[in-house]
């Protein structure tokens, strides 16, 4: 098989791809923004690549043999998100969920915050409830009927 057209069809595709599927198209060129942000856009870059060839023979002799070669090739480019440059913080911002999942420190540290906001009615709640015991009058909750009965029944 004659090596050097096989050769030079898969240096050419090679040369188209890399020219397409370089680095610039996997993280972006930086976009500077007003008050200092700066954000670079980065992607998933897939290549696919498939070359072939062969010598043939025909009815006449020759010194030298036939060839026919094909190759063909693709890229896909995927945008996957942003990193956004914010003075000294960095952060990834990914298309496909913007927000990203909260993890279980993040769910602890929201109910810790949830029950702070809640407590003081809770307190409130607590103390009424003993204020109304402590009060005895209009009270007809089962424990001081109960303690009540209790008492009567000793009297007796």
């Amino acid at each position: 098989m004659n090596d050097i057209p096989l050769k030079q069809i898969i240096d050419t595709a090679l040369s188209k791809i890399g020219s397409v599927a370089d680095v610039n198209t996997v993280i972006g060129e930086p976009i500077s923004l007003s008050g200092g942000i700066t954000i670079i856009p980065y992607s998933k870059v897939s290549v696919g690549f498939a070359s072939g060839g062969a010598d043939y023979s025909t009815k006449k002799v020759t010194e030298s043999k036939n060839f026919i070669g094909g190759n063909g090739a693709g890229v896909t480019v995927v945008p996957l998100g942003f990193i956004v440059i914010t003075g000294d913080r960095v952060e990834m911002v990914d298309i496909n969920s913007p927000t990203p999942p909260p993890s279980t420190a993040a769910k602890i540290m929201d109910t810790v915050n949830d029950l702070t906001d809640k407590a003081p009615a809770l307190i409130e709640k607590i103390k009424d409830i003993f204020d109304k015991n402590k009060g005895g009058s209009g009270d007809n909750s089962p424990q001081n009927s109960d303690l009540s009965d209790t008492a009567e029944n000793k009297k007796e």
